[in-house]
């Protein structure tokens, strides 16, 4: 059996899983084939032993099915459990509660010898992995666990979403495509039906959900990656070229990291650096060239100096 043929099997046991009961027609959509290979597929399933069972609402898998075990050697398990470990700053995310559990079996399976090594070695605070959040979503776990139910079973939701810029609670229905932490923050990535594009909302500021019975399909062209390509961070904007002159001091740091994906560098002689950056949006990347203070110049684009003039002369005035 070809490889991508053993992980359309696969996919068809988890999205079983995930819906607890669906019908072939919907299996058929959401992996992209028709509804004649999804009854060959569940067949192959049951002669390999899966239980899988049907009625009139669709299929489902009897609640004492699991997945094989898998053979994991004391380095693998050690790199899990510091894993584990080091999301207790995510207290409050589904993701939380599914690793603790998670951590909690790994350790029940080991074998004695190994389990020992595990108890008595703690790895709690010796990897880092940066997950600290900037906000307390134990406040609103009960709105974390509704997004993130609706977009695992696909679900459109009605949130009261409220809008920084505007200062109020506005009515959303989107459809939740995905989910990103970056900079200490949770967000969901979605289809908004009033603005009739995909958008980015803090899930910190989501107030109210409504799980509706209403489902979607995420666009088979749709990618995280691709989505925040020519972002800074999480914000999106007009497509605008940065140029900037680092002085020599910082130059040699600024060489060693990868600021962004389009970065494209070019030493001076007298030592100095320039630095050229496509983004969408430059509020981020404003943000950024400030905490350089006087060790770095705008060169382009023209708003931008006149935004970095500005806040120079707003924090002067604070002094």
């Amino acid at each position: 059996m070809k490889v991508s043929n053993v992980w359309r099997l696969l996919k068809i046991i988890l999205i079983i899983c995930r819906y607890q009961k669906i019908k072939a027609a919907n299996i058929a959509q959401e992996l992209e084939i028709s509804t004649r290979q999804v009854y060959r597929d569940i067949d192959c399933l049951r002669l390999a032993g899966v239980p899988i069972y049907s009625d009139k609402e669709g299929y489902s898998l009897s609640s004492e099915f699991f997945m094989p075990k898998i053979s994991l050697d004391l380095p693998e398990v050690l790199t899990l459990m510091m894993f584990i470990d080091s999301i207790q700053p995510q207290r409050g995310t589904p993701y939380f509660n599914f690793l603790s559990t998670a951590g909690q079996k790994i350790i029940n399976l080991l074998p004695n010898n190994l389990k020992k090594i595990i108890l008595e070695n703690k790895t709690e605070g010796l990897v880092d992995f940066g997950l600290e959040t900037r906000v307390n979503y134990g406040e609103i776990e009960h709105i974390f666990s509704k997004i993130y139910k609706a977009h695992m079973e696909r679900k459109i939701i009605n949130v009261e979403y409220f809008t920084m810029g505007r200062e109020e609670t506005l009515l959303r229905k989107i459809d939740p495509y995905a989910l990103k932490f970056r900079f200490g923050l949770w967000y969901l990535i979605g289809y908004c039906h009033i603005r009739d594009e995909i958008r980015t909302f803090r899930i910190d500021r989501v107030k109210v959900v409504e799980i509706t019975e209403d489902t979607f399909n995420i666009p088979g062209d749709f990618n995280l990656e691709v989505f925040f390509s020519g972002s800074w961070g999480i914000m999106k904007g007009k497509k605008t070229s940065v140029k900037l002159r680092f002085s020599p001091e910082i130059a040699k740091f600024i060489s060693e990291v990868m600021w962004h994906p389009s970065q494209k560098l070019r030493k001076c002689k007298n030592g100095s650096l320039i630095a050229t950056y496509e983004v969408l949006g430059l509020e981020e990347i404003k943000r950024w060239v400030l905490g350089f203070g006087r060790e770095v110049k705008v060169l382009q684009p023209e708003v931008l100096r006149q935004q970095i003039v500005e806040e120079a002369l707003q924090i002067s005035r604070i002094y």
